[in-house]
């Protein structure tokens, strides 16, 4: 993924979406970009300065999985071992607790702005868009 440009937060949102809601994404995507685009989703709104439990991080994590991106075969234990080995996350030796990563090859490939949004609240409005023109598309074949 590293073209030498970050991912601003409207080519982010336009992948994401495709990725969660047109796609029929059913596996893990094998493209990296894709990958890495889906961590820093699950990601975004998880504060950097605090530690976590693991049952902290599974919930978090399920409910990203509930309200973005449901893939078959992903669930939240799953996911977490996809960001810690992508370098999103850390945790202990032990596994107690949990922290988004600071530093990490991670951070090369998003603009800032990204930071600030709504994953939750951008794919309700993709979802809603979707079925708007689902029902323009069917009235007109009337």
């Amino acid at each position: 993924m590293n073209t030498g440009k970050l991912l601003n937060k409207d080519g982010f949102l336009k992948r994401l979406i495709t990725l969660c809601l047109r796609s029929g994404l059913t596996d893990f995507p094998k493209d990296v970009r894709d990958q890495h685009v889906l961590l820093k989703s699950a990601m975004i709104g998880l504060d950097d300065s605090q530690t976590f439990t693991e049952k902290e991080i599974n919930e978090f994590l399920k409910n990203w999985i509930d309200q973005v991106c449901q893939i078959k075969g992903i669930d939240q234990v799953t996911l977490r071992r996809h960001l810690i080995d992508a370098g999103y996350l850390t945790r202990t030796k032990d596994g107690s607790t949990y922290q988004v990563s600071t530093s990490g090859p991670h951070r090369q490939y998003f603009d800032e702005s990204i930071e600030k949004l709504d994953i939750p609240g951008e794919i309700d409005k993709a979802r809603q868009e979707i079925e708007r023109r689902k029902r323009e598309f069917l009235q007109k074949k009337k």
